[in-house]
């Protein structure tokens, strides 16, 4: 893959040009990077200057929005592929409260499903509430919270807060978002056991949590 590969996909993004998006993703693909990497190789790195360029004004909000539902249209072209069976394991996942960017949540769920896990998704601008409903309502003890502004990123706390209060201390948060890439100290803040950098980590980090649950269990 070429190396000026994710700032051709991150201007396909600004310039709001989907078929030049998916061409970089096609040349990508034709380079030799696999299904499975074309996510984090190419899509996560056009994303961090998506979003660097946005922090540091840029871009602005409006030119970020915009850029991110091109990217979200072609997230089925970097989506690693092939299921697996039902691994039995409940994650839910969601955008923070007032967090309206779902592309990073919408790649690590297909992500999850292809392999297996039963993936409850909230969707965008859920209230920590709506997580502790869904946790008590589905017996799920596996929770992504998905934050790509420094404000809702911070405010993931609530989430691990409301789920303690509640006796749910259990429960494993995992974190993602620019803002958790950038600062992990954010995360440690969150209560979160871990932060989900990509589809390839999401696939990881629940897979240890899986793996880890069942060992207890055997034990």
């Amino acid at each position: 893959m070429a190396d000026d590969a994710p700032l051709k996909l991150y201007h396909a993004f600004v310039d709001q040009d989907p078929a030049a998006a998916i061409s970089v993703i096609e040349q990508a693909r034709a380079s030799g990077v696999t299904q499975a990497h074309l996510f984090d190789a190419l899509f996560v790195p056009s994303m961090g200057l998506l979003g660097g360029a946005w922090a540091s004004g840029e871009i602005d909000e409006v030119a970020f929005t915009q850029a991110a539902v091109v990217a979200e249209q072609v997230t089925s072209f970097v989506t690693p592929p092939s299921a697996s069976a039902d691994t039995g394991v409940v994650v839910l996942i969601g955008c923070m409260h007032k967090d309206h960017h779902a592309v990073g949540k919408n790649v690590a769920a297909a992500a999850l499903k292809e392999a297996g896990h039963r993936v409850l998704d909230l969707g965008v601008d859920v209230r920590p509430e709506e997580f502790l409903e869904k946790v008590e309502e589905t017996s799920a003890r596996l929770v992504v919270v998905c934050a790509e502004l420094l404000s809702t990123a911070r405010e993931a706390g609530r989430v691990r807060d409301m789920l303690t209060s509640a006796g749910h201390t259990d429960v494993v948060i995992l974190v993602s978002g620019g803002p958790f890439d950038a600062d992990p100290e954010l995360a440690k803040s969150a209560g979160a056991n871990g932060i989900v950098h990509g589809a390839e980590s999401a696939l990881r980090l629940v897979a240890r949590v899986a793996d880890d649950r069942a060992g207890r269990a055997e034990a």
